[in-house]
């Protein structure tokens, strides 16, 4: 789960628990208005519109899987966008919510034992549990969550096979079970976690294709997927065109435009990268979406991007441009990750000991972003610019 796109992270699943047309249970046109427009305010980071409308269908249906799902992605795009992963009452405020959600519709299964939405809801909210553990590093919790995950999630096709939504989740198994890193290799020979990734991607293709509310979701992890060097998948040129088509769609997200920067580094597009990331942080403190914490995103586009092409003089200052800009905030993952890219800049400027000077300032914060190796690892031998090139725009760990 690891290579999943941090960028896209809090929009992947929150889709998983809607009904689908075919569903055995109908509910008012009242309340698939409210649960669609509350899910349609977490796409667009507008969480008062998203609780408000989750919160009616709570009045009306409090333990339906509807509410609890929608309840739980609120606390997760908060925690994950808004906060930046970095605050960790918010973190404390989205586990509390997690827990209570998966007892809600726990208790909807008692009352409705034959509703797929319920186990399509659970499961989703299992594979959530699952990759936040594993971004944690708690390898077990996550195994057993993801297991969980999958159960509920093929009981939900048991239950009404043209349920597509659930090969949503089920792709996400398939490819980034077979696709594990290096670091719980052991831990999955041990539990048997097994995946297959040519299976993965074409249920996910099926759920883009096919699904009620998971196919804008597939496009997303699909992008990350062909996002992937050195994957037989790679493809940026067509994660561009879907998320080209995601824009089109929801064009408040900034994090849709950022997926899209993403995308045209990918591809090479330097000249428009620096276009769009500059005109990211002219949005910032001038559209209500655009927060304060996204200045670093700005700024990483802006200097991996002048890393990308070989002009080391300009990625150092648009990434010290960048620290200043932050300096009052609380650390954050993007944040942190401009402080590892300078030092790494530095080093190719053959100004060693400024490069020395960061990646300790690195190792100085908790490690909540899994940067601490490869700053000691970078403190020990210079940053040189690997064969392949600086790498890609997000922040990494190795």
């Amino acid at each position: 789960m690891r290579g999943l796109c941090r960028t896209v992270l809090a929009v992947i699943l929150f889709a998983c628990a809607v009904i689908p047309a075919q569903a055995e249970i109908k509910l008012p046109p009242d309340i698939m208005a409210y649960a669609t427009e509350g899910i349609n305010g977490v796409y667009s980071l507008d969480y008062p519109t998203a609780q408000k409308n989750i919160q009616k269908v709570f009045d009306e249906y409090p333990d339906h899987p509807f509410a609890h799902f929608g309840n739980a992605m609120i606390a997760w795009s908060r925690y994950e966008y808004e906060f930046e992963t970095s605050d960790d009452k918010q973190r404390k405020v989205f586990e509390k919510i997690l827990d209570e959600s998966i007892s809600g519709i726990q208790r909807w299964i008692k009352k409705n034992p034959d509703d797929p939405n319920a186990y399509m809801g659970l499961g989703a909210l299992y594979g959530l549990r699952a990759m936040f553990s594993m971004r944690n590093r708690s390898w077990v919790t996550a195994y057993f969550s993801g297991r969980k995950a999958i159960k509920n999630l093929e009981k939900s096709l048991e239950l009404d096979p043209t349920y597509y939504d659930a090969y949503f989740g089920l792709g996400i198994y398939q490819y980034f079970a077979g696709t594990l890193p290096a670091v719980i290799k052991v831990l999955a020979k041990i539990v048997a976690i097994k995946g297959n990734p040519d299976e993965g991607v074409k249920q996910l293709n099926l759920a883009r294709e096919k699904a009620t509310f998971t196919a804008d979701s597939a496009k997303l992890i699909l992008i990350e997927v062909q996002n992937t060097r050195k994957s037989p998948f790679y493809n940026p040129a067509q994660s561009l065109e879907f998320i080209r088509e995601l824009r089109a769609k929801y064009p408040n997200n900034p994090l849709m435009r950022y997926v899209e920067v993403i995308c045209l580094y990918e591809t090479g597009q330097y000249d428009e990268v620096t276009a769009q990331a500059n005109e990211f942080l002219r949005l910032i403190g001038t559209d209500s979406f655009y927060k304060d914490i996204y200045i670093a995103r700005a700024y990483t586009a802006l200097g991996t991007t002048q890393m990308a092409q070989g002009n080391m003089e300009q990625a150092k200052v648009l990434f010290e441009q960048g620290r200043e800009a932050i300096k009052n905030q609380e650390p954050s993952r993007w944040g942190v990750w401009n402080e590892l890219r300078l030092g790494q800049v530095y080093d190719l400027l053959g100004q060693r000991e400024e490069a020395l000077t960061q990646y300790k300032y690195v190792l100085s914060f908790k490690d909540k972003w899994g940067f601490d190796e490869l700053a000691k690892a970078l403190l020990k031998k210079p940053y040189t610019v690997p064969a392949q090139g600086v790498g890609p725009l997000p922040p990494k760990a190795d």
